[in-house]
């Protein structure tokens, strides 16, 4: 019997013989190896946007955004799913899908969609309804869903306008017063408000009058007023209020921008007696008749016109616009030479500056008008007067020597309103004027005469042609003819008529004789003083016969006055 050997098989062989098998049958049935498809599936949850910038809505409360005006809300946001994202700002906290809980009427402002880590905004229109300020809760949405409420800045601030419902002033005011404006103004923001008047429509805020600016107020809780001291020429002048808050908010209201006219008085013009100066033609000295029987022209008056609404009206023209003068003797009151029916040219001149070249105008060289702020200006008035106006200086000494020439000065404004009559404080004298002339260019006895025989009497006439009465000086030649000679004393005269050559008194020498002619003083322009002088030629016995002639001279001189 064979020995039988028995031998033992290791376990990891057998499992390799197996796997080796297995392998064989798979590839002997299936000779192509192909992968199998395996579906996967998983679900993303959506990620609200989140602030990476926090929002601003581009107020404080020392800087509110006028009403009127947009706050404006900035934020930056991103989406960790990279989506589109809007800021959206609610009124109250809370947000439904993607709106604010009360929709529209919740909502102060939503923007459009921008990328993901983009800045956005959005803006809200304030208005006076408006509370000062108001809360707000900002949201950074995508398609679905929004992230949670972002209040840092909150809330909003808004100012609101000033009301500004009454303006008024309370002129009319005389010049270089105070002229106050006064409101019914205030700020429902408690904000100090502050009153601006203009001279034009025109303001820029915070506290530019363009044209230029009467007053402003201080800054105070409500009504606000303020004052200036009125210009002085009379007249309407444009004055416009506005108002304004602390933060140079213009108010709203039917009197913001209104005009309240300052209206300055007119007042009447002054002149101060010592101010005005009577002066001959010359500017020197007395007064002096040159003309005789005619106008001595251009005699002077010259004075300061004082007017508070000043020398220079509104328009710049002048404030005085006439004056006038009445000349007199001081002998006569004011009051009885400035009517119509006072003229006498012996001692008044009502409107004296009427009269030939007469005038009144302003004269700077008097005083100068600088403008609007000077209240005083020269006038220079011109006037005649007649040959036989009354002296009251001179020698022999006239009858009204007590007493002097004075000026009573009245001046008008462009608004017809007068000053006083304002008499001279010295006045000025008037001298004599000793002027004369003889009617007659000769005298003329006629003929033929005999010897022993008269001529008719002839006349002479002496004419007071200026303002004193007159006496005269007589002289006269020899008349001759031939060689052949009467003498000068054959020739009397006498002042009164038909008395004969005999009873004459007076009988002519060949040097000057001052006779008491007495012919009085002109006290009629147009009628002048005369005297009549008449003659008588007596022929000498024996004298030759022919045609003579001589020369007689007839002087006149000063009278005394007390025969004017």
């Amino acid at each position: 019997m064979a020995e039988k050997i028995k031998k033992t098989v290791s376990p990891f062989i057998i499992i390799a013989l197996i796997v080796v098998a297995v392998i064989i049958v798979f590839e002997v049935n299936n000779p192509v190896a192909e992968a199998d498809n395996l579906g996967t599936s998983v679900t993303v949850g959506n990620v609200a946007p989140s602030f990476t910038a926090v929002t601003d809505d581009s107020s404080t409360s020392g800087s509110p955004t006028n009403s009127g005006s947009d706050v404006t809300f900035t934020a930056t946001a991103t989406d960790s799913n990279g989506d589109q994202w809007k800021l959206l700002v609610c009124k109250t906290a809370g947000v439904s899908g993607t709106d604010c809980d009360g929709g529209e009427g919740d909502r102060w402002c939503v923007s459009s969609l921008v990328n993901s880590g983009t800045e956005t905004s959005c803006s809200y229109t304030t208005g006076d309804g408006d509370a000062p300020s108001q809360d707000w809760h900002s949201y950074a949405c995508d398609s679905t869903g929004c992230s949670s409420a972002e209040t840092t800045n909150s809330p909003f601030y808004v100012n609101r306008r000033p009301s500004f419902t009454a303006y008024q002033d309370d002129a009319p005011k005389d010049p270089a017063t105070t002229v106050t404006w006064t409101t019914t103004a205030s700020d429902a923001d408690s904000d100090d408000v502050t009153l601006y008047v203009c001279k034009t429509a025109s303001f820029t805020a915070p506290s530019t009058c363009n044209g230029g600016e009467w007053c402003h107020s201080s800054a105070g809780a409500s009504n606000p007023t303020c004052n200036t001291t009125t210009p002085r020429p009379d007249g309407d002048y444009e004055a416009y209020g506005y108002v304004v808050d602390e933060h140079g908010f213009e108010a709203s209201g039917g009197s913001h921008g209104t005009d309240s006219t300052l209206t300055v008085s007119n007042v009447a013009p002054s002149i101060t007696n010592t101010t005005i100066d009577l002066l001959d033609t010359d500017e020197s000295g007395t007064l002096t008749l040159t003309t005789a029987q005619d106008e001595t022209t251009g005699f002077l008056v010259k004075f300061i016109v004082t007017d508070n609404n000043s020398c220079q009206n509104i328009s710049s023209g002048n404030e005085i616009s006439s004056a006038l003068i009445h000349v007199r003797m001081s002998e006569l009151a004011q009051s009885s030479c400035d009517g119509d029916d006072s003229d006498n040219p012996n001692n008044c001149y009502q409107n004296a500056q009427t009269g030939t070249s007469g005038t009144c105008v302003q004269d700077t060289s008097v005083d100068t008008c600088t403008g609007d702020t000077d209240t005083t200006v020269g006038w220079r008035c011109e006037f005649p007067l007649q040959y036989h106006a009354d002296p009251t200086t001179g020698t022999p000494t006239p009858q009204k020597d007590a007493y002097t020439w004075t000026v009573a000065v009245q001046a008008t404004d462009d608004d017809s309103v007068t000053s006083a009559l304002v008499d001279d404080d010295d006045g000025n004298e008037l001298g004599l004027f000793m002027a004369y002339s003889v009617t007659e260019g000769s005298i003329g006895y006629g003929g033929p005469l005999a010897p022993e025989d008269d001529s008719s009497e002839q006349t002479t006439t002496v004419v007071a042609t200026g303002n004193v009465g007159l006496d005269a000086e007589y002289s006269g030649t020899d008349m001759t003819s031939n060689g052949y000679t009467i003498v000068a004393g054959q020739q009397k005269y006498d002042f009164t008529s038909s008395v004969g050559w005999d009873s004459m008194t007076y009988a002519l020498t060949n040097s000057a004789s001052e006779k008491e002619l007495n012919c009085q003083k002109t006290t009629t322009t147009a009628s002048p003083a005369s005297k009549a002088t008449y003659w008588v030629l007596r022929i000498p016995s024996g004298q030759e016969s022919g045609s003579y002639t001589g020369t007689n001279t007839i002087t006149g001189v000063t009278g005394e006055s007390g025969d004017w």
